[in-house]
């Protein structure tokens, strides 16, 4: 009888409850497992001897991937090492108790993972592992291979469900003072293929031309339509009527020291500004690339008659 139906045997003959104890402490033990044996491929196993020493700590995977008991375990691995031994041999090279050698070993031999040796004293031989374990190894890699097929199915359902669901989540991402807000000012701006709008005061125009003198004219050259929304009068300030040459410039009235950018209606940033006096520009920022917030904001972006300043974009 192969080990996969010896092993399927005994374990239709364990109850329900004693399956559950048995999952939820292998499950337990499972990370700690992991974290202090290793893999044989993480050892410096060049040396066939070595090898042959290492293979001895993996006992634990044997258990949790064969579905060995810890004895059964240890007694086939020293077995492995050994080539051919007698019971008290066994004992002593596994730590195995001698009186519990001979029950393993007469199960081990029921999954087919150790054949007796004719003759007096007894004496035990491993099976070959390729042969023993291919039934294992083969059902291991179908269900690793039938749960990745099914997580597929899951996450494509979650996205159906989600994209339909209501309320949603949305991810905006937050700027303090440690960041370099203004390089993710000009970031987001140089990703413009059609239109930049820039809203914000005095102050933050001059700080945004001063800080990238050649980026508005590049976004130009590109063909992207850049408007700039500010306080400052074309008619009366020097930086807005030179801007005025090249970009659409509108006055509005701001009462609020933001720093808001709308690249191609499909990300934004909006940043505050500092103090006049202080040596940080700009404090704190957000920015999104989710255009349904985008449009729910302009909502709030409105010149001094309550009109929308970007009409262009609606909810």
């Amino acid at each position: 009888m192969g080990i996969e139906k010896t092993l399927q045997k005994r374990r239709n003959t364990v109850t329900n409850e004693q399956l559950e104890k048995v999952t939820a402490s292998r499950n337990r033990n499972y990370e700690k497992i992991r974290r202090e044996r290793p893999t044989l491929s993480d050892r410096s196993d060049n040396n066939p001897k070595e090898r042959i020493t290492n293979i001895l700590t993996i006992w634990p995977k044997m258990v949790e991937y064969a579905g060995l008991s810890e004895y059964e375990a240890k007694v086939y691995l020293s077995l492995l090492t050994l080539g051919s031994a007698g019971a008290r041999r066994l004992s002593l090279h596994c730590h195995v108790p001698r009186t519990k050698v001979y029950g393993t070993l007469k199960k081990l031999i029921d999954y087919g993972l150790v054949v007796e040796i004719p003759g007096a004293p007894k004496a035990f031989a491993p099976a070959s592992p390729e042969d023993a374990f291919s039934a294992v190894l083969s059902t291991v890699k179908y269900k690793a291979v039938d749960f990745s097929t099914i997580v597929k199915t899951l996450t494509e359902t979650h996205e159906v469900v989600m994209s339909e669901s209501s309320p949603k989540k949305k991810v905006v991402w937050y700027l303090n003072v440690d960041d370099d807000i203004m390089g993710k000012c000009h970031e987001i701006m140089s990703q413009s293929e059609k239109t930049v709008i820039v809203l914000t005061t005095a102050d933050g125009l001059s700080l945004l031309f001063n800080s990238a003198p050649r980026l508005l004219d590049q976004l130009q050259e590109q063909g992207v339509e850049v408007r700039l929304y500010s306080p400052l009068d074309p008619k009366t300030n020097p930086l807005a009527r030179e801007l005025s040459y090249l970009f659409a410039v509108k006055k509005v009235e701001i009462a609020v020291p933001i720093l808001f950018i709308d690249s191609d209606h499909t990300r934004f940033m909006l940043a505050k500004l500092g103090e006049r006096t202080d040596e940080v520009p700009l404090e704190s920022a957000i920015f999104s690339d989710d255009s349904l917030l985008l449009a729910l904001l302009s909502l709030l972006l409105v010149d001094e008659k309550q009109k929308p300043i970007i009409k262009s974009i609606s909810v």
